[in-house]
């Protein structure tokens, strides 16, 4: 073959030529490479397009489902308060009509509204409802142990501190008692001064200014942030104790359990016929000067006569069959404080309706009076 020469035309367009194929093979091997990870990319991305809006409508649907849920037991929940209140306020006319026959025996756990907890009603759409009713007498008024009204005024001044001495000595047997029962916490050791305690709650209740010791008791609360003042007037809810100067939450929440702040203005101790056996052993009997919580052989007493179908009483005339007196169960010696009259008809209960749908949970508590023969009345409601 001859050699062709580059520097002519023909040479020229014949090494051109040959010299472009190694370029487009090399282009199409480019190519070939980019377009392969594009299609990858872009099916990954579709595919989590894909998921994210399969995931998205999952999720709305368990939002909308919960949401239907949630607005269906909230719903029987407040159902379940209509319920209570329709049994709390037959209650109080059957009261009325024991009353006018001389047979009434008072409140009692054989009652129709005590018993209303034991069964749950069902729907049949997967609602579950259960109403438990709870007689606010069967714990410890707090505000029952401080008078209320105006401030005292000459005589008056020493028949309130009398009281308040009484509501002083019985608050330090409680708080001995509550403290004592309390878990030691693994951050703080619970150290409280019983005695100041009493008095600091006994000031933040009564009508006037003046502490028990004698200084002005606004100066630890204007002093806190933000600034408050004491009720000086009944407490309206178990939970502003925490507000008390030296009380706090802890001690607060391991009293929950004894006490209730209704009736407001009630004056009337413990009933021991509803009361449970923890809150039974706060009867604090006695003579002047010479009382004390109630034993456990005296608790056991009580619940003995309950469990027999009777009940404990100050007035043997009200059902002298049924009535089992005060020293029959060890409560004879004196008298017993906050002064209660047995046996006691509640005018004032704690409903509390718990409502299920589909797992989603809610629980309404209120507390109705029935004081009003018409119309009953709602004191306190709170829902969860």
């Amino acid at each position: 073959q001859p050699m062709v020469d580059a520097e002519s035309d023909s040479g020229r367009e014949l090494w051109d030529r040959f010299s472009l194929v190694p370029v487009m093979h090399d282009n199409a091997k480019r190519t070939a490479g980019i377009v392969l990870p594009l299609v990858l990319i872009i099916g990954l991305l579709l595919s989590a397009g894909i998921f994210t809006f399969l995931n998205r409508s999952i999720v709305d649907g368990i939002l909308v489902s919960n949401r239907d849920n949630e607005a269906a037991a909230m719903a029987l929940a407040r159902g379940g308060i209509q319920l209570g209140t329709a049994v709390v306020y037959r209650q109080r006319h059957r009261a009325q009509v024991l009353a006018m026959s001389s047979r009434d025996a008072g409140s009692t756990l054989d009652d129709f509204w005590a018993r209303v907890g034991s069964s749950s009603l069902e729907t049949d759409w997967g609602g579950k409802l259960v109403v438990e009713i709870e007689d606010t007498g069967s714990r410890l008024n707090i505000n029952a142990l401080v008078p209320q009204g105006v401030a005292p005024q000459g005589e008056e001044v020493s028949q309130e501190s009398q009281a308040n001495q009484e509501a002083e000595e019985f608050l330090v047997e409680i708080l001995r008692k509550v403290i004592g029962e309390m878990q030691p916490s693994t951050e703080r050791e619970f150290t409280y001064d019983e005695r100041e305690l009493s008095r600091n709650l006994i000031d933040y209740i009564d009508a006037d200014d003046i502490a028990i010791n004698g200084r002005n008791e606004d100066d630890y609360y204007l002093s806190q942030i933000p600034p408050y003042s004491p009720a000086n007037g009944p407490l309206m809810s178990i939970d502003e104790i925490a507000m008390i100067e030296g009380f706090d939450v802890e001690l607060t929440n391991a009293l929950r359990p004894y006490l209730t702040v209704y009736p407001l203005l009630g004056d009337q101790g413990i009933n021991v016929n509803t009361a449970p056996s923890h809150v039974l052993a706060l009867l604090y009997y006695g003579s002047s000067g010479d009382m004390n919580l109630a034993r456990e052989d005296v608790v056991t007493d009580v619940m003995k006569v309950r469990e027999a179908g009777r009940f404990v009483c100050t007035q043997t005339e009200s059902d002298p069959k049924k009535c089992v007196p005060l020293s029959e169960v060890g409560l004879a010696d004196g008298g017993i404080y906050p002064p209660v009259t047995l046996p006691q008809t509640s005018l004032t209960f704690k409903i509390t309706a718990r409502a299920e749908v589909n797992e989603v949970t809610r629980i309404i508590e209120a507390v109705i009076d029935t004081t009003n023969r018409e119309t009953p009345q709602l004191l306190s409601w709170r829902s969860n």
